[in-house]
């Protein structure tokens, strides 16, 4: 490739990361701001080996803890939450089942499912219920051959939070059918009025939950999951771990204990929590002037999923933003809901405003 090509796509990328607003998680920590000195200078004593394959136990001790009655050994410790999802089929599932997934939803689960001979029954969340499922239409896609449930909770790109009257009643819906219900709690942690929902294995007793430090935690950079249910199901993901990744890395798991401390994870959430609250409001009023916009604001979760009214598909749309502005947002009808742009609030307030300018330029551009 010619130098001034590889020059101009270097350029075009670096313009792009700038106003990334794809993203779902919050702006990243670095470790100078979440470490103290004595602790950035006990990474160097951390030995290199591989550890425990199941997690080190003081890091599941302090996992187990952010749930009730739970032990060590009904935890298992990930390369971040996509591998915890990934165990998790592996483990639950076999060719020939059915799940009931709950969409929009992150679509790792229903890729890998129908990859390996599942059938999965989509169930929509509602708008006009602010985004939450309606339950009837939960139980009526459930069939002799379903063996699961799985929920995206907060929700990946609503950001809608089942009240807990809705969550005991997809309980009861599993319970009824005899079901496993897995729920991905990524974004837990995350939401703006500071009250956090119960999980769902505080709920149920078959049931599981995906999470990890990547999205609430704004630390995606350590790669740290974590999947935790009844301890044989555990074990038995723990088992097809060694076909996976093994372990994870000896320095990210020091690095997670140290922030899963009580204290400093609830320092670390009230401050993502203040970045969405802000940013939220900068969108609203953006939203607020212009009519091609409109939004059910959400309420946990570092995206925001914003309805437009102009006669563009949402890839297509996104693709233009991406290539004549340099912004990158998420299409809508990849979640199966076109007409719809997942819009990141996690980011530095003045990369949210300058990338929301130029989505309002592009489309002052197309209508005039």
């Amino acid at each position: 490739m010619e130098e001034f090509e590889l020059e101009r796509i270097q350029s075009l990328y670096e313009n792009t990361v700038d106003l990334n607003l794809s993203d779902s998680g919050v702006h990243p920590f670095n470790l100078n701001t979440l470490l103290t000195p004595d602790e950035i200078a006990g990474l160097l004593q951390v030995e290199l080996g591989y550890g425990w394959t199941s997690g080190a136990v003081e890091l599941r001790q302090r996992i187990a803890a952010l749930y009730k009655d739970r032990t060590p050994n009904e935890v298992l410790v990930t390369n971040g939450s996509a591998e915890a999802n990934f165990l998790m089929v592996m483990t639950l599932l076999d060719p020939g089942d059915e799940i009931v997934l709950i969409t929009p939803n992150y679509l790792q689960i229903r890729g890998w499912a129908k990859a390996i001979g599942i059938t999965v029954r989509e169930v929509p969340l509602r708008q006009d219920l602010g985004w939450l499922p309606d339950l009837a239409e939960v139980e009526a896609a459930v069939s002799p051959a379903t063996k699961l449930i799985t929920v995206c909770h907060p929700n990946n790109p609503t950001g809608a939070v089942l009240p807990l009257d809705a969550q005991q009643a997809l309980v009861r819906i599993a319970q009824r059918h005899g079901l496993w219900l897995h729920a991905d709690e990524v974004y837990k942690g995350a939401e703006l009025a500071g009250e956090e929902p119960a999980s769902f294995v505080d709920l149920y007793e078959r049931a599981i939950v995906t999470n990890g430090l990547s999205k609430a935690m704004a630390l995606p950079g350590l790669r740290i999951g974590w999947l935790t249910g009844p301890a044989a199901e555990i074990t038995e993901a723990w088992a097809r771990k060694d076909y996976t990744s093994i372990t994870t890395s000896a320095l990210s798991e020091h690095v997670a204990t140290l922030v899963l401390e009580t204290g400093r994870r609830a320092r670390i959430l009230q401050r993502s929590r203040t970045i969405l609250s802000e940013n939220l409001s900068v969108l609203n009023a953006w939203a607020g002037e212009r009519n091609q916009f409109s939004l059910v604001p959400p309420r946990a979760g570092g995206m925001a999923f914003v309805h437009y009214d102009l006669p563009i598909g949402s890839t297509r749309f996104a693709h233009a933003l991406r290539e004549e502005k340099s912004v990158l947002v998420a299409p809508g009808d990849v979640y199966g809901l076109d007409g719809y742009l997942r819009i990141g609030i996690g980011a530095k307030p003045e990369h949210l405003q300058a990338g929301l300018d130029r989505i309002s330029d592009y489309v002052a551009a197309q209508l005039s």
